[in-house]
């Protein structure tokens, strides 16, 4: 289980996250939708510990960091709280200068200090599994920004993560490629693998997500099934947010 507790973040006066409490179980996929600027990318990068929340606590299994004004926690804490988390960035974040192989790996050599014949063959598994494994030892300039983004699903499965966060991870693609990385996502959701994911794919997001969490100005506004949140929103902030991505998802098909 996954714990967020009144968790919040400023960068000097700008307070991004103003009180975030979630609860992820094993096995869950939480989706997170919102405007632009309403702190889904940070609330990520702080379970994943790229930022450092100003006050509030984040547990994964037995696993605590409490956070307040004056105290962080140590080095060691973090490093070994951000092992059990793995990220899919939106923009990849390969190496440029390594193969797909070599990146998936990379992480289990230098952090988890495994052997390199056994991160090999677990990296050409997460390959095979993702669907890339002719291209293991292509460099990312070879790929499509969707055997990228796999790449990236790959490496961050690497370090057997208990989470797993996705920031947007078809926002960079071309549309024709946004179907391969949802499946990867999809088959990974039925298997069981717990799960964050921010996007702005709806229909995604009804099919895959168990809980449905709508952000704005730094503060959970609505969570339910996506029945709820989607289909049937309370909040009228939900309402405009959803009909606003409606029309706009309208206008691009008309162009």
């Amino acid at each position: 289980m996954i714990k967020i507790e009144n968790l919040k973040l400023s960068f000097g006066d700008h307070e991004v996250l103003r009180g975030i409490d979630l609860t992820i179980e094993k096995g869950q996929v939480m989706v997170i939708i919102g405007p632009s600027g309403s702190g889904k990318t940070t609330l990520l990068r702080s379970v994943n510990l790229l930022e450092h929340p100003t006050e509030g606590m984040l547990s994964i299994g037995s696993s605590r960091l409490d956070f307040t004004p004056q105290t962080k926690p140590n080095a060691a804490d973090v490093l070994a709280f951000r092992r059990q988390t793995g990220m899919v960035f939106q923009s990849y974040n390969l190496f440029p200068h390594r193969t797909a192989l070599q990146n998936v790996m990379e992480a289990q050599v230098i952090v988890q200090k495994k052997p390199k014949t056994e991160a090999r063959i677990k990296s050409m598994e997460l390959l095979r599994k993702v669907g890339l494994e002719k291209k293991a030892d292509s460099f990312p300039h070879q790929l499509s920004g969707g055997q990228q983004q796999r790449v990236g699903i790959a490496r961050a499965m690497g370090t057997d993560p208990a989470l797993l966060l996705f920031d947007e991870p078809t926002s960079a693609l071309d549309p024709e490629l946004v179907g391969e990385v949802l499946k990867v996502i999809k088959e990974l959701a039925g298997e069981g693998m717990t799960m964050v994911i921010v996007t702005h794919e709806m229909k995604f997001a009804r099919d895959v997500a168990d809980q449905v969490v709508f952000m704005d100005n730094g503060v959970i506004v609505e969570q339910g099934t996506p029945e709820q949140v989607i289909e049937r929103p309370n909040h009228e902030r939900t309402r405009l947010f959803l009909s606003r991505l409606n029309d706009s998802v309208v206008q691009n098909q008309q162009i």
